[in-house]
């Protein structure tokens, strides 16, 4: 048998559900609280900062939540629940706005919030469609007009006799070139009144919409400040139903809404309309007598199945429209939406799950199908106006990976991710795509879990926002993370847990009570540290000491598990550490988070080639971490299970008001077992990083005598 040694290069393929051998090199089993990096490798995530509670988690139990962002100082969340708006400050979790008694928002018996409200934002106000709502117009009018002409020509001389009467110019036969005209009356200067004929609206058709039936509007008015009510649509200006119709959502439902090129769009049934360019809620035309290219476009989607538009995404090509088995792109040949060159194209008949909104990464489209037991995600790439788009299944890789539960999708092209998450689950599923010039350098899934069920998640330039219903608990918190951020090392070497961005969640400080305003005392044989959140059995707490001038510097000593009690006391919950009085420490507190990275079998690789039928023994396996705090490798051979502790702050040989991480360090884990009986899982549950960038074995290898092909 020969001696080998073999290298895993990176791990940065991330999770398969293929069997081990048709994996790729560099893809795993599972990887839980990771994400994917392409120069630090695969690395544990940093922690959740506490922000707020916001409530009962069961008063917001399936809302509609939704992100506002007003500039790049100032954003919000909100949820949207029957006839009630809630609106806080992402930055400290302020209360921004309560709105109740809202008929508009009435959600019907048996349903939902989560599925039956839609919104989109621009400037300072942010657009609110029930989808369950009809539209309608106002009352129409009876009135005949005062006259009626075959021509301008025709029409009486304007003057103070026949001020605002209203005539009707027929032109032709056909009803679609009629126009009203008024008679009007202008004041000018130095006295006396100038009398005009001025295009106008029919006297017996509806001047406008019935604005408590369309989109409302939640508007921002000042820092922390909205109103909420109906928008004031503009009315018809000239015209009838023949030469200036209703549009089309008028007795329909509105089931999406969009932005594009200056227009604000609204989906209803198998119909397009866009508003007048830059004049958002206007959806009637200028004038009778001549179309121009601001007036509004109202397209139908046509397929010879009956189509029901979902949802739109506007891309660089036009918008592509959605519906459960359709996809259609509304585009223009000039490349700018008009009512007179703008069409839409059957692209495609993929299934979509309507309730899961499509988003755009900036390159692509993702979209997804549920399926039995699992979740099917597309991403889309559209090419030219007159070509068909290409389709990738990325969820071909980790087939049944992303459960049916799924009901959000999330975008960060900056970083280059989708997350799907559920609120009925705690898991949010990550698929990171980033190519540099033509080579993808990560393609990859991964997932992390959260401590409670998410409710929402959202992200704004390099920061997540989290909202989840605590596991084990009562509450709903807000919560947020900062994205692919490693400590430095005048961060390591200062000693500060807080400014490292540590790995643990729902960060935050002791809460300040009656008498103890830092928090922190000693009492009956026990440093009790309060906490600004609810404590729960269902997550584990752990207390995290941090550096400060008046205190030790053993920064990055922690009590967790059963170093640690909780407890309630007339000051508040508090999180205890019996036996010692640590009072004068300063301390952080939170819930543990573990990482977990479970790794496939070994096989001996030429190439393409993977031998799976080998006599291969696994004698030992070297693993290289970049910067990384303590953690430990299961080793399970036939079901029973050895733990290998790997310590990063060496006796004597470390300093104390440090963190205890080190970079660059290889730990060889002994194995001694044929490749086939032995499965390697990654953990780390303590509050530092860990960062895990190759891996190399070694044994012996036998190809049985045969030789291989």
């Amino acid at each position: 048998m020969a001696n080998i040694t073999q290298s895993i290069p990176n791990f940065l393929g991330g999770v398969s559900t293929r069997p081990d051998d048709l994996k790729d090199i560099n893809q795993v089993r599972d990887i839980v609280n990771g994400f994917l990096d392409p120069t630090f490798g695969l690395i544990k995530r940093n922690g959740f900062a506490f922000v707020k509670e916001l409530g009962t988690a069961t008063d917001y139990t399936g809302g509609y939540w939704f992100f506002y962002r007003f500039s790049s100082t100032e954003a919000y969340i909100g949820v949207i629940r029957s006839q009630k708006i809630d609106l806080w400050n992402v930055a400290d979790g302020t209360v921004a706005g309560t709105f109740t008694s809202q008929s508009y928002l009435t959600v019907p018996g048996g349903s939902t919030a989560r599925d039956n409200f839609h919104t989109v934002s621009r400037k300072s106000k942010i657009v609110i469609a029930n989808k369950n709502t009809t539209t309608a117009m106002q009352a129409s009018a009876t009135a005949d007009p005062d006259g009626e002409v075959a021509s301008i020509a025709d029409l009486p001389t304007a003057a103070s006799s026949n001020v605002n009467e209203v005539y009707k110019v027929s032109n032709t036969s056909r009803k679609a070139d009629d126009f009203y005209v008024k008679s009007t009356q202008q004041a000018i200067a130095g006295g006396g009144s100038v009398y005009n004929w001025k295009e106008t609206v029919a006297p017996d058709v509806s001047v406008g919409f019935d604005n408590a039936t369309l989109p409302h509007v939640l508007q921002r008015t000042a820092l922390n400040t909205f109103t909420f009510g109906p928008e004031t649509y503009v009315n018809r200006k000239a015209g009838d139903q023949f030469s200036n119709p209703d549009p089309s959502f008028i007795g329909q439902k509105i089931s999406h809404m969009f932005y594009a090129s200056n227009r604000l769009g609204f989906l209803s049934e198998d119909s397009v309309s866009l508003s007048v360019t830059n004049d958002f809620f206007n959806f009637f035309a200028t004038s009778a007598q001549i179309q121009i290219e601001t007036d509004p476009v109202d397209l139908k989607a046509g397929d010879l199945q009956p189509v029901t538009l979902t949802s739109a995404v506007p891309v660089n090509q036009g918008v592509l429209l959605f519906g459960e088995n359709q996809q259609f792109m509304l585009f223009s040949d000039t490349g700018v939406i008009s009512p007179s060159t703008s069409v839409i194209k059957n692209l495609s008949n993929y299934e979509v799950t309507d309730t899961v909104v499509p988003v755009s990464t900036g390159t692509n489209v993702t979209f997804v199908n549920k399926t039995a037991g699992y979740m099917r995600v597309v991403q889309m790439y559209t090419q030219g106006s007159g070509d068909n788009p290409q389709f990738i299944d990325i969820g071909k890789e980790a087939t049944q990976y992303i459960p049916d539960t799924v009901e959000r999708i999330v975008s960060n092209a900056q970083n280059f991710f989708i997350a799907l998450y559920g609120q009925s689950s705690p898991s949010l599923y990550f698929n990171k795509n980033y190519i540099e010039g033509n080579q993808s350098l990560i393609r990859g899934w991964y997932s992390w879990k959260l401590p409670g069920n998410i409710q929402f998640v959202t992200t704004n330039n390099d920061k997540m926002y989290a909202v989840v219903a605590t596991t084990g608990g009562s509450k709903i918190a807000l919560l947020s993370l900062n994205l692919n951020t490693l400590p430095t090392e005048a961060q390591v070497e200062s000693g500060s847990i807080a400014n490292s961005n540590p790995s643990f969640d729902f960060i935050s400080t002791p809460k300040p009570v009656t008498g103890v305003s830092s928090g922190v005392r000693f009492i009956s044989d026990q440093t009790r540290i309060y906490t600004q959140f609810e404590l729960t059995s269902g997550l584990n707490p752990i207390c995290v000491q941090d550096v400060s001038s008046s205190s030790s510097t053993f920064s990055g000593l922690y009590k967790a598990d059963s170093a640690v009690t909780t407890g309630t006391d007339s000051l508040g919950s508090y999180i205890a550490i019996p036996g010692e009085d640590l009072s004068s420490l300063t301390w952080l507190v939170g819930y543990k988070l573990e990482m977990s990275v479970k790794f496939p079998r070994l096989y001996y690789r030429s190439g393409e080639f993977v031998d799976n039928s080998s006599y291969t023994n696994i004698h030992r396996v070297k693993f290289s971490m970049g910067l990384s705090g303590q953690c430990s490798f299961d080793v399970t051979v036939f079901g029973s299970t050895s733990n290998y502790e790997i310590p990063t702050a060496r006796s004597d040989n470390y300093l104390y008001d440090n963190l205890p991480v080190d970079d660059r360090n290889i730990f060889t884990i002994p194995i001694m077992q044929r490749n086939t009986n032995v499965d390697l899982t990654l953990k780390s549950d303590n509050p530092y990083i860990v960062s895990l960038n190759s891996l190399q074995w070694e044994g012996n290898y036998s190809p049985r005598f045969y030789r291989r092909g």
